[in-house]
């Protein structure tokens, strides 16, 4: 048995399910899996569809789970709601769950603001959507930098990082269980040198450029693999504004 889900789904039909199907296993689907390379995704939907979506695609037309859970609405973004058709085509066995996660209540960002190496950070809050939050206790740190915006495709870019990174922008708002509060998704801190990330193609690149100007940060706009160019430009900057 194997459930797919993608985004932050409601953490109840995620508890529901573990009730129902306590041997499954859970594929986020947002990350790029071995073996599964994104470029299937074209045959699909175009090469001008950002990297998250690309493997949200070619995992699930190749895995074809069982179950999926797949986020949509403002929590995601409207590009899940399209890739449904496409889905239910090429793996007409999946039972395909669409859900909303308005959830106000906040779980708390322990993780955003340790002082964990910045890949661990990520890779502890994208580890924790199927989970209810944890008692672990985090060591807590002043920021040197910050990280504004999603889980990138290419994890490399986070050893560029000091480790007392604050993970700010979408990323924070997982870890709070509230992927659509905007005003979490949108707080900044000015004193904090600060690179402003976005996937090219995605709509946030709006708001990671505009936050950018607005508190003198770094904006990156960044599809697939993250090319030696754009790593010597964040090294630079964090450089430059003395984070090390």
């Amino acid at each position: 048995m194997k459930i797919g889900f993608t985004g932050v789904p409601p953490l109840k039909i995620i508890n529901d399910h573990k009730k129902m199907y306590p041997s499954a296993e859970w594929i986020d689907l947002d990350v790029p899996l071995d073996n599964i390379p994104r470029s299937i995704a074209v045959d699909h939907i175009p090469e001008t569809t950002c990297s998250v979506i690309q493997t949200i695609v070619a995992n699930t037309v190749t895995i074809k789970p069982d179950v999926l859970i797949a986020s949509v609405g403002k929590g995601k973004c409207d590009q899940m709601s399209f890739l449904i058709p496409i889905i239910r085509r090429y793996s007409p066995g999946t039972k395909i769950i669409e859900a909303q996660n308005t959830n106000t209540e906040s779980f708390g960002h322990p993780i955003s603001t340790s002082s964990r190496p910045l890949k661990e950070k990520f890779t502890m809050i994208t580890a924790s959507v199927t989970s209810s939050p944890s008692a672990t206790k985090h060591e807590q740190c002043r920021p040197k930098a910050g990280f504004w915006g999603v889980p990138p495709y290419d994890f490399s870019i986070l050893s560029l990082f000091p480790d007392e990174t604050h993970v700010y922008g979408w990323t924070r708002c997982m870890e709070n269980g509230t992927p659509d509060n905007i005003e979490m998704e949108l707080y900044t801190d000015p004193n904090v040198p600060t690179v402003f990330y976005s996937q090219a193609f995605c709509s946030k690149n709006i708001l990671a450029k505009e936050l950018a100007k607005r508190n003198k940060g770094l904006y990156v706009e960044a599809d697939g693999t993250i090319d030696n160019s754009t790593k010597e430009k964040i090294k630079a900057f964090l450089e430059l504004k003395n984070c090390f």
